[in-house]
């Protein structure tokens, strides 16, 4: 049986990751260069506002719950390449989507079924982008 803490625990290792590709795909936008990464920089600034609301969710559920939310971003490599940073993106997507997945599971063991509907929908999200970098890997 799940418990309210490691719902709790699990919420906050949600927020890091999303505090943390927040601030990769700001790097990523930065650094990145030539025709395909003058697309992907719009493509990168597009996604940290969603990842902004992502993260301002899971920040006001922790609260209510009881929590104390983190302000430790998870850290991540830092690729030279636009393929690799694209691969990177990539699998931290679907490590997203396994975690969301796992928690939405926690929330409804517990009973906070408005939770896991969310964190199910924040699951589709992340499961939308991978789609989309997966396009563009092809593409290269």
């Amino acid at each position: 049986m799940a418990s309210h803490d490691e719902l709790i625990r699990g919420l906050n290792e949600d927020l890091a990751a999303e505090l943390g590709t927040i601030i990769r795909y700001n790097y990523q936008a930065g650094v990145a260069e030539g025709p395909i990464g003058e697309h992907l920089r719009e493509i990168f600034r597009d996604e940290v506002n969603d990842e902004l609301g992502h993260a301002a969710y899971l920040t006001d559920i922790i609260v209510d719950l009881g929590g104390e939310p983190t302000t430790e971003p998870m850290t991540f490599d830092k690729p030279e390449s636009i393929r690799e940073m694209l691969e990177l993106d990539l699998e931290l997507e679907k490590e997203d989507i396994r975690r969301y997945t796992e928690h939405a599971r926690l929330a409804e063991d517990l009973g906070q079924i408005e939770l896991m509907v969310k964190l199910e929908e924040i699951a589709a999200d992340e499961g939308r982008h991978a789609r989309q970098i997966e396009r563009i890997l092809r593409g290269l």
